[in-house]
């Protein structure tokens, strides 16, 4: 792979699109005749849109510099990601998803991302009612709902758990001793030991159902889009919910937002979830939050360990006053 000056090598990126696009029988031809756009970052992709023939299309380019993950570890979420669209398109999703249209190789010929099509609309974080105010939250609950649902069989790319209980005991016992000297963290895992969700069998997961991963479009009759399928697992439903929630005390900016997300889930569910079985995946993320920080914190700097012990302390207190 050729040196490439620090910032975007936007001559790169276009010879990447257009080597890549062309090896496509339908893209032979293929030249990028406009500017590349940035349409954002996640915390491991970089995602350009482009156009052609009238047709908008999306490079993801994997982050391999990022610390929290490795360059086999990006490529094999490309792999996965790109299997899921497959099969989300194969299977009837009821909600628009991107089309996978080829991975991006480098010089090198190794894997650096993959080719979409771009989807319509506008982040949800823009989708919001003052006279409704849990709007937000009850499309993702129902979001949610028709991932679960998709038949797990034609998943057999994805991580699989055998019980919803198996999914928080994977992310307990990968925490360092170091992160368990702190106080809130003891009490942390004592707790989500104590509180070992019912044997629930596990479900197709999104992965990272934030409101900017879902997006809207058409105001009169709202349709919804929904992105960024590179941390797609299987798993307890009630992960999904967790990832919305986090622990905060007004998810979203709605009170009792935890309780209502649960709310409106179970009313389109089959199988009901607890706000319990959701707050339990929140002190996983926090315990994880704290874990990273005490193995990386002083190579990559960020908020110090004890910021998140807080954190996790503040929302061990509401969980108490809870009951």
């Amino acid at each position: 792979m050729r040196s490439r000056r620090s910032g975007t090598d936007w001559a790169w990126l276009r010879w990447l699109i257009e080597s890549n696009l062309r090896r496509q029988p339908e893209f032979k031809k293929f030249r990028l005749g406009r500017r590349l756009e940035t349409l954002g970052q996640g915390l491991f992709n970089r995602n350009y849109l482009f156009e052609t023939s009238g047709q908008s299309l999306v490079l993801r380019l994997a982050k391999f510099e990022h610390e929290l993950r490795t360059k086999k570890e990006a490529i094999i979420r490309l792999r996965q990601e790109a299997k899921s669209l497959l099969v989300l398109d194969r299977v009837g999703f009821p909600y628009d998803i991107p089309r996978f249209v080829c991975f991006v190789e480098d010089e090198s010929d190794g894997i650096v991302g993959l080719i979409e099509t771009a989807v319509q609309g506008a982040s949800l974080e823009l989708f919001s009612n003052v006279n409704e105010p849990d709007r937000l939250l009850k499309v993702i609950a129902k979001i949610a709902v028709a991932v679960h649902q998709l038949p797990k069989v034609e998943f057999g790319h994805l991580k699989e758990r055998k019980e919803s209980r198996d999914h928080l005991l994977e992310q307990l016992k990968e925490l360092a001793p170091e992160t368990l000297k702190f106080e809130q963290a003891a009490r942390a895992r004592e707790w989500l030991l104590s509180h070992l969700p019912e044997n629930r069998p596990p479900v197709v997961l999104h992965g990272d159902l934030l409101p900017q991963n879902v997006l809207f479009y058409d105001f009169e009759n709202p349709r919804f889009s929904v992105v960024d399928w590179q941390e797609a697992q299987i798993g307890d439903p009630a992960y999904d919910l967790a990832i919305v929630t986090r622990g905060a005390r007004q998810p979203l900016g709605v009170a009792r937002g935890l309780e209502r997300l649960v709310e409106s889930y179970n009313e389109n569910a089959g199988q009901e979830l607890t706000a319990s079985a959701v707050i339990a995946h929140e002190l996983c993320f926090q315990l994880g939050w704290l874990d990273d920080s005490v193995r990386n914190y002083k190579r990559l700097g960020g908020h110090a360990p004890e910021h998140y012990a807080a954190q996790l302390g503040a929302l061990l207190r509401r969980v108490a006053d809870k009951k």
